[in-house]
């Protein structure tokens, strides 16, 4: 009867360490060198990551420093997100795609939100990031969203790479009187992600 229960406990023990590294490779999974089978397979990557419970290289783009009075002593400090909030695919062809992740770390002295623009590119069968811009946001009204303005049929022209994708990124800063909106619109060129300005 001794054999049978420690047979058990020995595969109940085993099946949990199986358990706790599936669980650290989801969440190791969202790094700026991997490779992806699609990209729904890289959004879901994002949505399930977890930047406070990760030290891969990816977090700190989800952390922004606590705001507040020089004479608090939290003032300063690195704070990453728990959790991503939200993430989806603007745009996508067969060769490229946008993608926006939304975050927000739990600051204290204010709210912040951090999003994260990528330029997924397929190659050699996989997808993987290319180029990634960061916006970030502070205050009451704080807020980040992302649009795409213009597709491939009516898009920006970048000359002889033709027609390119437009997406238009929007950041709210401030509050209590004194808020803000930014806009900035990004397309493609090559593997890197263009900021549009006015010529």
């Amino acid at each position: 009867m001794g054999t049978i229960k420690e047979t058990f406990v020995k595969k109940l023990a085993w099946a949990l360490v199986v358990f706790a590294f599936a669980l650290s490779a989801r969440a190791d999974e969202f790094m700026r060198s991997g490779k992806f089978e699609s990209v729904e397979a890289f959004v879901e990557a994002v949505k399930s990551f977890e930047p406070e419970k990760t030290k891969g290289d990816m977090a700190a783009h989800f952390t922004v420093k606590e705001q507040g009075q020089r004479e608090d002593p939290k003032t300063g400090t690195p704070i990453p997100a728990k959790a991503i909030e939200s993430c989806e695919t603007l745009w996508a062809d067969d060769s490229s795609a946008l993608v926006f992740a939304l975050a927000k770390p739990p600051t204290e002295a204010t709210r912040s939100f951090v999003g994260m623009l990528f330029l997924l590119k397929h190659i050699s069968s996989r997808w993987q990031i290319a180029d990634s811009l960061r916006f970030t946001a502070a205050g009451k009204e704080a807020e980040i969203k992302a649009q795409l303005t213009a597709g491939t049929g009516s898009g920006y022209s970048l000359g002889s790479e033709g027609m390119r994708p437009v997406v238009t990124i929007t950041e709210w800063q401030g509050g209590r009187g004194y808020s803000y909106g930014l806009s900035a619109s990004y397309t493609l060129a090559a593997s890197k992600l263009k900021r549009l300005d006015l010529e």
